[in-house]
């Protein structure tokens, strides 16, 4: 195995490991531990460290080493203005998918509700990234999509915990059809309106993930 493979498989264990909640907010990664949990040596180890804090997950403290980034209530609500703004700017100047990228939007979706009564999650929640990224790409404000998906990373923690029931990811997969209808239907204010219905179901269970104490 390469060491690029290596740190790649380490990056998706330990993000698995934060999103099902086995590595909580606030709580210092301690090498030793996790090198014998993975099985792996320190150095691909950090190097998978340095990656996550890249991307939002992992903060890097003096003194302390690595922690699973922790974020307070209203430091949610502002990342929630962030993706609301962004993503409805991206929404109004989307190009109207043809019948393959629906066809693909679909796809996605039922793969979702397969495995909404399943336990993998983790593969559930990727495959929700995968869904929005493929609604956003319709838009051809390149630099937006970036920054909307830095702002999804900066609370992907939080906000998976929306999907930590059966029940809720197949809301998350009701949502998704609506949004699929509105986009075949052209109708753009009912596209805006099913969007933001999504993003405030998401957003609670966030705000749930704080009062039961992971933040």
């Amino acid at each position: 195995m390469s060491t690029r493979v290596g740190t790649e498989r380490i990056i998706a264990e330990l993000r698995r490991l934060i999103l099902l909640g086995e590595l909580l907010p606030g709580e210092q990664l301690r090498q030793e531990q996790l090198s014998q949990r993975l099985g792996v040596s320190r150095v691909p180890l950090r190097e998978a460290f340095l990656v996550l804090a890249n991307q939002g997950l992992l903060v890097h403290r003096p003194n302390q080493g690595f922690v699973v980034a922790k974020r307070t209530a209203f430091e949610l609500a502002q990342l929630h203005t962030l993706h609301t703004l962004l993503e409805t700017e991206l929404n109004s100047t989307i190009h109207w998918p043809d019948a393959q990228a629906l066809a693909h939007l679909r796809e996605l979706n039922a793969s979702m509700a397969q495995k909404a009564g399943t336990d993998e999650v983790v593969e559930f929640i990727d495959l929700n990234h995968e869904f929005h990224r493929s609604v956003w790409k319709l838009s051809p404000q390149n630099i937006l999509i970036a920054e909307v998906e830095r702002v999804w990373a900066l609370s992907d923690a939080y906000f998976a915990s929306n999907y930590a029931s059966t029940e809720r990811r197949r809301y998350a997969v009701e949502h998704h059809a609506a949004i699929i209808e509105a986009l075949e239907a052209r109708d753009l204010p009912l596209f805006q309106k099913v969007s933001a219905q999504h993003r405030d179901d998401t957003r609670g269970g966030a705000d749930a993930a704080l009062a039961r104490g992971r933040g």
